[in-house]
């Protein structure tokens, strides 16, 4: 029986087996590499757009400081408006309607410059919060909220100076006096204050998302 045993191990091609053993174990820590390699791909290109995201939302909120006070003091100025236009006390916002006939077209052009360097970093913003979708990030909805929330606020402001500057729109109209009152009712606070809680609201997306990225 031994001599069988002996015979049976002399005939193996150990040297064959072993390289067998050698080459499923390569095999299997490629296998693991590349899948390591892979997940470290997809978590560097997760950080770097919301990094990039992050970076363009901030940005966004900044550069609306210039416009949010021209829009505190342009209202201001039309309140001192208020009953000096005797022949314009027939129709509904005399004060505005006064403002905009004298000074609506240097207004919205002081601003115009502004709105449109803006504009440029909310499309910006726009376009990464659409190319997010691809990613599969968790709770990626919270992130597309609070940005639609964030362009809410340019939109008001923007609609606010359009009308301010047109100055030969018929101010009899009611179509065109609810335009007015509707953008007039545009309160400066409400926008810092939205700005502030889609930031945060952002941010706390964004700590979840780079938490489980980072994990």
């Amino acid at each position: 029986m031994y001599a069988l045993v002996r015979n049976f191990l002399l005939i193996i091609d150990w040297l064959a087996i072993i390289q067998g053993i050698v080459g499923i174990w390569v095999a299997i820590i490629a296998t693991i590499a590349l899948s390591t390699w892979k997940c470290q791909i997809k978590a560097h290109k997760h950080i770097e757009f919301l990094d990039e995201l992050t970076d363009t939302i901030h940005n966004f909120i900044l550069s609306m400081s210039e416009p949010i006070t021209h829009l505190e003091f342009t209202k201001i100025e039309i309140d001192c408006y208020a009953g000096i236009h005797n022949e314009l006390e027939d129709m509904k916002n005399p004060e505005a309607v006064a403002f905009i006939k004298k000074r609506g077209k240097s207004t919205r052009d002081d601003i115009r410059e502004r709105l449109t360097a803006v504009r440029t970093i909310l499309s910006k913003m726009n376009s990464l919060v659409a190319k997010g979708q691809i990613f599969g990030i968790d709770n990626y909805s919270q992130c597309q909220e609070a940005c639609r929330m964030l362009e809410w606020s340019y939109n008001q402001i923007e609609a606010f100076f359009s009308i301010i500057g047109r100055q030969h729109l018929n101010w009899y109209n009611p179509k065109v006096q609810s335009a007015l009152e509707k953008v007039l009712s545009v309160n400066p606070e409400d926008i810092k204050n939205n700005l502030t809680q889609q930031n945060i609201n952002f941010l706390l997306f964004a700590k979840q998302a780079y938490t489980k990225i980072l994990k």
